[in-house]
């Protein structure tokens, strides 16, 4: 017993390299990271298989069997590399290729600090990665075939925008279990995937070069070529559901606001996400100007790296004559310069000014350029389904977002002896999680759905996933520390609990038959809503009938383990008024200042839209000296 009480212990001390302070974005721990993605380090000697021969617009490749009755095809080049004269330019066509393209193992991560979603093997504060990295991967039942063709699910990694990598989620199990192809996508990340400047305009060849949104193009790009080519794979391309968690959600609800994505995918599903797009004075102008507000927190704007660029061939010149020699130089001078600094440095130069660790970087992501993405917010162009991609959308959060990021936060735990975690509040532990976790799902799902449902969008499924059946005791308390954390749901929506997120810590035989179960009925609500635009009773009808949201009565799925109540329908309703008023008179939260970073943090500083910050409301709280500034993180 205390042999099994120590181990749990240190279980819980590996979990702890799980999570980050930002809310983007894991911590760097190998640790964590050898003990559950081990597997991704090395090259795999896989067998090609003659019978996964496909020919593209690219030429012949050949893939492998894989689990599940299915082929696989790994690392396919979906466009040119976006090197040198191309980085910040859109995505183009991929080259052919003469002879066969042996599609056996992944291709390398986009530029990033390693950390355990970087998918390669790696320390703290090393940056890893390519510039040459726009690949993707294939799952296809073996039955499927240009004559039986079957839907298309392409994933979207999250990661903030700034890590992040197609490679650690396995497709297999969903793709042979739902009879679906899946299709997983590695994108530009950072400065090289979110870059606005007048530079960039001056310069560009075409309005997608103009627009900054890198990553976002490479991501419709790959849609595009999963339109021209998925049917070689048994893929139907008039039946694509894209789908992705945290900042792949956030990239999903650009692909619903994207005119440029129009027609390429036919369903949606937002896994932990958020409606935020960023204003491009926000993304440009200097970090420090005092009329840069709301999110005006982005510490690295495209002209701040810039003045860090020229300061550091420039180390002794003034602010004030690096930004002189700035306005000195054309768009075109101004350009080679930075495309002649390597990404390494781009991003060294970044970290070491952005007033934070190495593993974040805040980077304007998104941006409404006008182009590509629409200059209003998402909510405001919601309320009009002419204008946007309105499809059929499943959106949900977990219960517990937060807990993965406050559970090493020393403002929250405490490391008893060096080694023991000690929540030092539980009471208060759980208040600040609460809130933030419930304005994400307002933010993600309930404004959404509401500005969908009452504008005559298509039909939104709402969820929550709740599943904690974890270790609980005095030594280490899993269950209370991460409870149904932020990225959990994902080993179950792929049925696989080796790759994705490591949350290794809490899986263990006690909980193992509970896991199967959830997991086989949420990949058949998965399955279900690709096969047929909802997810219904599952793929096989034996499931709790999934309604969608509606404006009274039960318009959510509760997903979880059966001695917590099961999958059930409930309502539970979320909305930022309603946050807003509990906060008001919250008397844990008690003293004038933590209301008032609690107000800035939700409503401004957060991972979700700041559609909701209103200045008069918070000075009126009283928080006039309080400078909202203050109160921002990272």
């Amino acid at each position: 017993m205390i042999k099994k009480v120590f181990l749990g212990a240190m279980c819980l001390l590996l979990l702890l390299g799980l999570a980050g302070f930002s809310i983007y974005q894991y911590n760097k721990s190998p640790t964590i990271f050898e003990a559950s993605n081990a597997g991704l380090y090395q090259k795999h000697v896989r067998a090609p298989s003659l019978a996964s021969t496909r020919i593209i617009q690219s030429g012949k490749l050949v893939g492998f069997d894989d689990s599940y009755e299915t082929h696989a095809w790994l690392g396919i080049p979906y466009a040119e590399p976006p090197i040198g004269v191309m980085r910040w330019r859109a995505p183009q066509q991929a080259s052919p290729w003469k002879s066969t393209f042996k599609a056996l193992n992944y291709g390398e991560p986009c530029v990033q600090y390693w950390g355990v979603l970087a998918g390669v093997e790696g320390s703290a504060g090393e940056l890893v990665g390519n510039e040459d990295c726009l690949t993707l991967n294939i799952w296809a039942p073996k039955s499927a075939s240009k004559d039986r063709k079957v839907p298309t699910m392409v994933w979207i990694h999250g990661g903030g925008n700034d890590s992040g990598n197609s490679a650690i989620y396995q497709g297999h199990h969903l793709a042979g279990s739902q009879d679906v192809v899946i299709v997983t996508i590695n994108y530009r990340l950072g400065f090289l995937g979110w870059f606005s400047h007048d530079a960039i305009r001056s310069t560009a060849g075409s309005a997608e070069d103009a627009s900054g949104n890198f990553g976002t193009l490479d991501i419709i790009h790959a849609l595009k070529w999963v339109k021209d080519n998925i049917e070689e794979f048994g893929g139907d391309p008039n039946n694509v559901t894209i789908f992705g968690e945290s900042a792949g959600a956030k990239n999903v609800y650009s692909m619903i606001a994207s005119p440029l994505a129009k027609g390429l995918f036919h369903k949606a599903i937002a896994q932990s996400g958020t409606v935020d797009t960023t204003l491009l004075t926000l993304a440009e102008d200097f970090p420090e100007q005092p009329n840069i507000k709301a999110v005006a927190g982005l510490r690295n704007s495209s002209n701040g790296l810039i003045e860090l660029v020229l300061k550091d061939q420039a180390p002794l010149q003034s602010s004030d004559q690096i930004r002189d020699r700035m306005a000195s130089l054309n768009g075109s001078e101004l350009l080679s310069i930075l495309k002649a600094v390597p990404p390494q440095k781009l991003m060294t130069l970044a970290s070491e000014n952005s007033g934070s660790d190495l593993s974040y970087i805040r980077v304007a992501r998104v941006l409404r350029d006008g182009y590509v993405i629409p200059k209003e917010s998402l909510l405001t162009l919601f309320k009009d389904p002419s204008r946007y991609n309105s499809v059929p959308l499943m959106t949900g959060t977990n219960r517990d977002e937060q807990k993965v990021f406050m559970v090493r936060n020393p403002e929250y735990v405490e490391m008893k002896f060096g080694v023991l975690p000690r929540i030092k509040d539980p009471e208060r532990y759980q208040v600040v999680s609460d809130y933030v976790s419930k304005n994400w799902k307002a933010g993600s799902v309930d404004e959404p759905a509401k500005v969908i449902s009452r504008n005559g969008g298509e039909s939104v499924f709402a969820y929550r996933f709740d599943w904690d059946d974890m270790m609980s005791n005095f030594i280490a308390d899993i269950k209370g520390g991460l409870g149904a954390a932020h990225g959990m749901e994902i080993n179950y929506v792929f049925g696989d609990f080796q790759g994705g997120p490591p949350f290794h810590i809490a899986y263990n035989r006690k909980n193992s038959e509970g896991r199967r179960q959830l997991a086989k009925a949420m990949m058949s609500y998965w399955g279900a809503f690709a096969h047929s635009s909802s997810p219904g009773s599952g793929k096989n009808k034996d499931l709790v009938n999934w309604k969608p949201w509606q404006s009274q009565g039960n318009n959510i799925l509760i997903l979880d383990e059966v001695q917590d109540g099961g999958i059930r329908m409930e309502e539970v309703r979320t909305n930022v008024v309603d946050l807003k008023e509990e906060l008001y008179q919250d008397d844990i939260i008690s003293s004038l200042k933590d209301k008032c970073q609690a107000y800035a943090s939700l409503f401004l500083h957060g991972y979700q839209t700041s559609d909701f910050w209103d200045e008069e409301e918070y000075e009126s709280l009283g928080c006039t000296s309080f400078p909202v500034g203050a109160f921002r993180q990272g």
